[in-house]
């Protein structure tokens, strides 16, 4: 009867220590279960799985991303997945996670043939604010960044 109660004790243990370390929620307690990237990660497959797609000039699921800005400008939790793509076809994905006060942004150009290829770069950054380029254009650019480098430049369309 000890011996059983031993062992029940140490699978427990040893439960509740996997349980912990759950990879789908970070710290701060947001879900991080973005739907998996289906192969290849097409303009309609991304946009089925929910992800904000740019393609061309043109924004699929874009009221995903209004909801993800009005969240963030009310300090609310929330994440989005933005997915664009490049003039050959290539996807660079953007995962962006808002967790009260901060955004950890996570960056994959890895399915882009002309991407750099150093794999998934991660960042935590302050905000999101909006900057002209010289010819005019408005993009969403994140903010207050702890790395200089900061690949995320979504056009406003």
């Amino acid at each position: 009867m000890r011996k059983s109660m031993l062992i029940l004790s140490l699978a427990l243990m040893l439960l509740t220590a996997c349980e912990a370390n759950d990879p789908t929620t970070d710290a701060s307690g947001i879900t991080q279960a973005f739907p998996e990237i289906i192969e290849p990660h097409n303009p309609e497959q991304a946009e089925q799985s929910g992800d904000v797609v740019v393609l061309h000039g043109v924004m699929r699921n874009g009221d995903t991303w209004n909801t993800f800005m009005k969240n963030v400008k009310k300090k609310q939790q929330d994440q989005v997945r933005v997915t664009m793509y490049t003039i050959e076809g290539g996807a660079i994905i953007q995962e962006l996670i808002y967790d009260g006060s901060a955004i950890q942004s996570t960056y994959d150009n890895s399915r882009d043939a002309y991407g750099s290829k150093q794999g998934v770069k991660t960042d935590i950054c302050k905000g999101i604010g909006k900057m002209k380029s010289e010819e005019g254009n408005v993009f969403y650019v994140l903010t207050g960044c702890e790395r200089e480098e900061n690949p995320f430049m979504m056009p406003k369309l």
